[in-house]
């Protein structure tokens, strides 16, 4: 069996230097602070949603694809603790009062029910997915230079890495398990799209695709690349 690729690193250390004072700032611009980390930050705690939709629909499958989402689910467990610092640091927020907000969302996936059809589809569907975050993280670098500190920028790389990861981790359940049936990948990938441009984001984690960063453009070289992957041979 192929075991998931895992990443070893702790926000908590990373930002273990850094206090709020070093980024006080005028309250518009805290709020806009506030206004650009929250939907990030809640989009990488909906995993949580997402991982228990897909065990209740009995959509994990193989033992690859069991190790792939415990995997997962503790690197996006990591992030949601991070954005929570970064939050607390750069936007006046509190960690409890974040967990409040957080745990008081609604989820539906009714909405995308239709493309998580069995364990390909939604291996396949990850693999894009986690492809479209690495790069909207990665157009975001701007952000992270305002605030005027290196260390945001090792957090943006370390992000963008463990995104990177997942993509390529879920795309080698894909080759291990479904080489007969890599040529329904694109059609999966196309129908997606399509939905995304008529889909509100209702807490499922995937298709988290709004906002300016998500253009067709990003969208669709994140499907190249994708499929690129997906064609590559397995090594193992």
């Amino acid at each position: 069996m192929i075991t998931p690729f895992r990443r070893n690193w702790s926000p908590k250390e990373l930002f273990d230097a850094l206090t709020p004072a070093m980024f006080a700032a005028e309250p518009s611009a805290v709020r806009a602070r506030w206004d650009k980390l929250w939907p990030d930050l809640y989009t990488e705690y909906d995993a949580r949603y997402l991982k228990q939709e897909l065990v209740a629909r009995n959509l994990i499958a193989s033992d690859e694809a069991a190790a792939f989402f415990n995997a997962w689910a503790i690197d996006e467990e990591r992030h949601t603790d991070g954005f929570i610092r970064i939050i607390e640091l750069v936007a006046d927020g509190s960690e409890k009062d974040l967990r409040a907000r957080l745990e008081a969302r609604t989820h539906d996936f009714g909405p995308i029910v239709e493309h998580l059809k069995d364990e390909f589809s939604l291996m396949v569907i990850i693999a894009f997915d986690e492809m479209c975050t690495c790069r909207a993280y990665a157009a975001e670098k701007p952000f992270y230079d305002a605030l005027g500190n290196n260390t945001f920028h090792h957090w943006l790389r370390e992000v963008i890495a463990d995104e990177a990861v997942h993509s390529m981790n879920a795309v080698n359940v894909i080759r291990a398990r479904y080489r007969d049936r890599i040529d329904q990948a694109a059609t999966i990938l196309d129908n997606l799209i399509r939905a995304a441009d008529n889909l509100r984001y209702s807490g499922t984690f995937v298709l988290d695709y709004f906002g300016a960063v998500y253009s067709k453009e990003l969208l669709a070289d994140s499907r190249l690349a994708t499929m690129r992957n997906i064609a590559k041979p397995l090594i193992v």
